[in-house]
């Protein structure tokens, strides 16, 4: 009976599985603006500790309250982590997708210094934050890098950026991590 119910309980992930990647496949094919957004890919290994090690740097360094804002935060896992350790500053997730957002507020919800919000970042106003932390595909750069310069304020903005470089924006720093196939760097902006 144990046998039958793991094997009953594999085909069912499997079978939701398959069911999910049909529906990205034709969701990139039917919708123009999930193309522009793509689906929620994680952020792993060396290049997350390196940009979570990073912003705690800035953020012990920092006297009065900062806003740390991640386009594209997923499931919510680094800001979680930099809420946790930084319970002064505050932390805003952007995420458009309804399941992974819902998830993040879902993971969140105890945090009081953090927030998520279900919508396009290109609709957010960045000039409300200090930092920016973000892991997106390289079709979005030279676009999210317009508008960071768009909604730029007068006091100095950081900007992370796992794996990709953001077209127009001054590089401070590269710390080169090269321990993935595909994903790989940190680079650190200011403006």
């Amino acid at each position: 009976m144990f046998v039958f119910c793991l094997l009953l309980s594999i085909n069912i992930v499997c079978f939701v599985l398959l069911g999910w990647i049909w529906y990205i496949i034709i969701k990139l094919y039917t919708d123009k603006h999930f193309r522009e957004c793509p689906p929620y890919v994680p952020s792993v290994g060396l290049e997350k500790k390196v940009i979570i090690e990073s912003v705690s740097e800035v953020l012990k360094l920092s006297a009065k309250q900062m806003i740390v804002v991640d386009p594209g935060c997923g499931f919510g896992g680094l800001i979680i982590t930099l809420a946790k350790r930084f319970p002064e500053h505050k932390f805003v997730g952007i995420e458009w997708g309804g399941i992974v957002s819902k998830i993040a507020k879902i993971r969140t919800n105890k945090l009081k210094n953090t927030q998520i919000l279900k919508q396009d970042f290109f609709d957010y106003d960045f000039s409300k934050c200090d930092i920016i932390v973000c892991f997106l595909m390289d079709s979005l750069m030279k676009k999210f890098g317009e508008k960071i310069k768009h909604d730029h304020k007068e006091t100095t903005q950081i900007i992370f950026s796992n794996s990709f470089e953001i077209p127009g924006l001054p590089l401070i720093k590269e710390i080169k991590t090269g321990k993935n196939l595909f994903f790989k760097n940190v680079y650190i902006y200011k403006l």
